[in-house]
């Protein structure tokens, strides 16, 4: 995936212009203010802009992320961070933490049953006793609704003497039990075209319940934005915050 390789560089700039970077910061820091919080890993990290916000409000952080380009941007923006290597469906802490987040689409390469119960109970196995999770996951409802979108402009960024397009589509390729999308990107840096392709699940809701269940996870609250609105069916995503259980 050209993302998180070859658009490496410029990937916080494309992905932050469809979001709201300071309210999300502001979720965590009071999430785990409110859970008496120290230690986090942060399982795709990118290039690391999540991890350098939290160890600067006093959270011992370390960011995990399953790209060596991803990585090594990372490390040489903030040298003063912890990042290290680490596919999400098999990593192993060397040590727990209070509270591990997975966010931005990273959840949804997850793509079958199997590789998102690995995950779960590892992230189990990575946190203290009573450690949090925060999941955020891509709502299958509105997908099967829609089923097709065309591909259209969704941002326009400047990174340097760079000017960034970029252009989105998806379709269903799967709607059964398992909803699969076929999300395609059209980049345009300065007048040049590069495709990207990225195959991704969405969930619905009752699913995540299961998931989490079965992997020994209390769900504390369900959101649908980083402003603390209510879940709702038809949302783009769900922001799940849950806790370990024994």
């Amino acid at each position: 995936m050209k993302l998180y390789t070859e658009l490496a560089e410029y990937y916080f700039s494309i992905e932050e212009a469809g979001r709201k970077f300071h309210e999300e910061v502001e979720f965590l820091r009071e999430t785990f203010k409110r859970h008496k919080i120290a230690t986090v890993i942060d399982v795709g990290c990118g290039t690391g802009e999540h991890v350098k916000e939290l160890q600067a409000m006093g959270f011992k952080a370390l960011g995990v992320d399953g790209s060596n380009r991803m990585l090594e941007i990372a490390k040489t923006r903030f040298p003063h961070c912890k990042f290290e290597f680490g596919r999400m469906e098999d990593y192993f802490a060397k040590q727990p933490v209070d509270a591990i987040t997975c966010l931005f689409g990273t959840f949804n390469y997850l793509l079958d049953d199997n590789a998102v119960i690995t995950f779960l109970r590892n992230t189990h196995r990575n946190l203290k006793q009573a450690g949090l999770a925060i999941f955020e996951i891509w709502n299958a409802d509105p997908i099967y609704k829609i089923k097709r979108k065309p591909l259209t402009t969704v941002s326009n960024v400047r990174q340097g003497s760079v000017a960034i397009r970029r252009n989105r589509g998806f379709r269903m390729t799967r709607a059964d039990d398992v909803a699969i999308v076929e999300v395609n990107y059209v980049y345009n840096l300065n007048h040049k075209d590069l495709k990207d392709r990225h195959t991704m699940r969405v969930f619905h809701y009752p699913q995540i319940q299961t998931f989490l269940e079965d992997a020994k996870f209390e769900i504390l609250h369900v959101y649908g934005s980083y402003a603390g609105d209510k879940y709702i069916r038809s949302g783009a995503r769900m922001l799940v915050v849950a806790k370990k259980r024994s």
